[in-house]
């Protein structure tokens, strides 16, 4: 007291006090006046729908700010947007404006990046506004104008946590964020602010731990600050022992445990905390008892506590147990809590207890009895997933079982393979080769049971070898997989025949275009093709689903090939139904032209009873084309190239195939087009063209322009 310094700071504050306090005076009588006391005032406001209230709201809080009360301001501000709501525009920037202004005051300059925010408590502020002021803004904006809420907002750019907005002032942040350029978080209440809090902390790597230890400062000062729960305290309190104890603080580490354990007496985590500081520091004596005693309650406590308490709490209890040679009683207490395990139910107590087994080196015996008894027949997912955790605990065990699971798979049992497979993978074999070596072996067992009455078996081989296609193994492996599609393919396509389903004549085009990314073999393409010319007229529709598979010139020349072997080209309906496939493979009506002027150039042979049809789809096929190709062709480029250009391969190749006959060419000079109207010439068209466009659009052809043997008609659209 005798120090000037102190003396300087006490009268500063005391005449900061009594500034407060004037200030506080005087909007509170501003204040008492728009409450009803000055009746012209209130009678103006009533007159202009409320605005004049609202306006002088924002001057008594204008007056606050200029005078330097910002928190006065603020009260003021608050008080009047829960008397008025959120419907005046100006009122809201207004409490944006002083909001930001006293979260501003808040600011740290050396804030850390990573570290926690500073904290603005609404009720502490609301607290310092002298009991004038608070009384009269509570007669005009209510019990909530002069109360702090439940709601938090976190301002980024600040640095600065909000506690204790109302469920109003939160709704206004929500709803009209994007006037002010203020980059905000929105909380929902203090709870959610502390396990946020917690949750940044366990997030960061250990090398931080000074930032780690202050966010859980922060969690817990907020958890006191704002009357938190308990169990939300002792959540906060048993990370700050964690904490601790990984920096060697292992007397403060006590206290906090022990802290915990008043508040919760029953909490595990922090009876195991407690008793491995006590341990660290020498209290060997004490870290014994309190081992035992976990032990018992490890004993004692019902299932559904056991696989809550299973993760850190039964850890520090097992690695006690082992750092103090009472390696057998770790045993006993684990085997205790593995027959509690009784069906796939408790597969995760399982996995945790097996972890426990593994990473402290202890006998596994019992562990191999009980994996079993927990997985299903046939195996789920849950069967596999356990197998999978388990490989590398106990991958004797695990490997029985999978060859108990390869002796039931079989044709139309192979479901099951890629899981075992899989799991194969996850076994200690040494370098992952050999896993993947053993995996081909069974799937090439697999394979020489495949057959086309069960096109699914191949399916399922096929992808699963694709899958390790893509793998990361040794090269010598590696080129094996696909050594194994091809063949099984190869001896899948040799056994098809026209009594196979359309299922099983899709799936091996399907699958070489997604095995070999589009580029099969071209064995694996001429043997499906010679399994198809197999098929007789009877089976065309399986044809055309082994069709969609191929590439539009190797399925061209299949069904060219079909059609002769077959001698049915003279079908027109048959014909027809190919120049559909062929145009919907390739995309351009020229292509089923082609095909016809194909059939042409071999002699085709059409029967007097079906003439006119076929006239009628070559008109169709030959004008689908002339106004295909008039689309991309401008009218003058036309007729200076002497018209469109009707050539397709067949006109070009016809005589160079064996059995073909070559095409004598000519001009059509007077096609009207349907999309413009306008008279274009075709060339490079056949004689036969010729004819059946001079009699379809009533043209007389020239002498020697094409005379054909077969009777004209009408045509629709094809």
């Amino acid at each position: 007291p005798e120090c000037p310094c102190f003396g300087m700071a006490s009268q500063a504050g005391t005449a900061k006090r009594k500034d407060t306090q004037e200030i506080g005076e005087a909007l509170a009588a501003r204040v008492a006046a728009l409450a009803g006391d000055n009746a012209i005032l209130a009678g103006d406001a009533i007159l202009a729908g409320g605005s004049v209230t609202v306006d002088v709201c924002c001057g008594v809080a204008d007056e606050g700010f200029r005078r330097g009360a910002h928190e006065l301001a603020f009260a003021v501000i608050r008080a009047s947007l829960h008397k008025h709501g959120l419907q005046n525009d100006k009122l809201c920037r207004r409490y944006f404006f002083l909001l930001d202004t006293v979260v501003k005051a808040r600011m740290s300059a050396k804030k850390k990046p990573e570290g926690p925010p500073k904290m603005l408590y609404l009720r502490e502020m609301l607290g310092r506004v002298p009991e004038v002021l608070s009384g009269q803004l509570a007669l005009l904006g209510g019990v909530d104008g002069v109360k702090a809420g439940e709601r938090c907002v976190l301002m980024k750019e600040r640095g600065v946590m909000v506690i204790g907005l109302s469920l109003l002032e939160w709704r206004l942040l929500l709803e009209k964020q994007a006037g002010p350029k203020m980059e905000m978080q929105m909380i929902s209440g203090v709870e959610e602010a502390v396990v946020r809090g917690l949750s940044q902390s366990e997030g960061m790597s250990d090398a931080q731990a000074e930032i780690k230890l202050s966010w859980n400062a922060w969690a817990l000062k907020l958890c006191e600050a704002e009357e938190g729960t308990p169990q939300l305290r002792g959540k906060c309190l048993l990370q700050r022992t964690v904490l601790l104890l990984a920096q060697n603080s292992f007397q403060k580490a006590i206290d906090s445990s022990g802290e915990v354990m008043r508040i919760q007496p029953a909490n595990k985590h922090a009876a195991a905390l407690n008793a491995t500081a006590l341990h660290k520091i020498g209290r060997k004596k004490e870290a014994a008892s309190a081992v035992t005693e976990l032990i018992g309650a490890f004993q004692r406590s019902e299932d559904q506590h056991v696989q809550d308490e299973l993760g850190a709490p039964l850890e520090l209890v097992v690695s006690l147990l082992v750092e103090m040679h009472r390696t057998k009683e770790a045993l006993r207490l684990l085997s205790q809590l593995l027959s509690r395990v009784s069906g796939p139910r408790h597969q995760p107590l399982f996995f945790g207890l097996a972890r426990l087994y593994a990473k402290h080196g202890l006998n596994k015996d019992a562990l191999v009895l009980k994996l079993p008894q927990l997985c299903t027949r046939p195996p789920d997912r849950r069967t596999w997933d356990l197998l999978k955790s388990m490989a590398e605990y106990t991958p004797a065990a695990v490997e029985q079982l999978l060859q108990s699971y390869i002796d039931e798979a079989g044709p139309g049992r192979f479901t099951h393979v890629p899981q075992i497979t899989e799991v194969m993978c996850k076994l200690p074999f040494g370098a992952h080769g050999s896993a993947a070596n053993k995996a081909l072996k069974l799937l090439q067992r697999c394979a020489s049971q495949v057959a086309p009455d069960r096109p699914e078996d191949l399916k399922i081989i096929v992808e699963d070898l694709r899958a390790f296609m893509s793998s990361n193994i040794p090269p010598t492996v590696s080129e094996q997989f696909p050594r194994t599609i091809e063949s099984l393919l190869l001896a899948y396509c040799e056994a098809l025949t026209a009594q196979h389903t359309a299922d099983a004549w899709e799936m091996p085009g399907d699958l070489m275009k997604r095995a070999f990314n589009g580029q099969p073999p071209v064995v694996l393409l001429e043997q499906l093709q010679r399994s198809c010319l197999r098929l007789p007229l009877t089976s065309e529709k399986t044809l055309w689903v082994v069709f969609r598979h191929l590439s539009p010139d190797s399925g061209v020349a299949l069904v060219r090939t079909w059609l002769l072997q077959n001698d049915a080209a003279a079908d027109v309906d048959r014909m027809e139904r190919c120049a559909r496939h062929f145009h919907m493979a390739k995309g351009e009506h020229a292509a089923a032209l082609d095909l016809l002027r194909w059939a042409e150039s071999r002699g085709l042979q059409v029967p007097a009873e079906s003439a006119r049809k076929w006239r009628e789809l070559y008109f169709t096929v030959l004008r689908a084309t002339a106004e295909e190709r008039a689309t991309t062709m401008k009218r003058g480029g036309a007729f200076t190239s002497g018209g469109l250009d009707m050539a397709t391969p067949a006109v070009h190749d016809g005589g160079s195939e064996e059995g073909a006959a070559a095409m004598e060419l000519t001009t059509f000079p007077h096609y009207r087009s349907q999309l413009t109207r306008l008279e274009i010439p075709l060339r490079n068209i056949t004689l036969t063209e010729r004819g059946v466009l001079a009699e379809k659009m009533d043209v007389v052809a020239p002498h020697g322009g094409g005379e054909v043997d077969l009777e004209g008609g009408g045509a629709e659209a094809w």
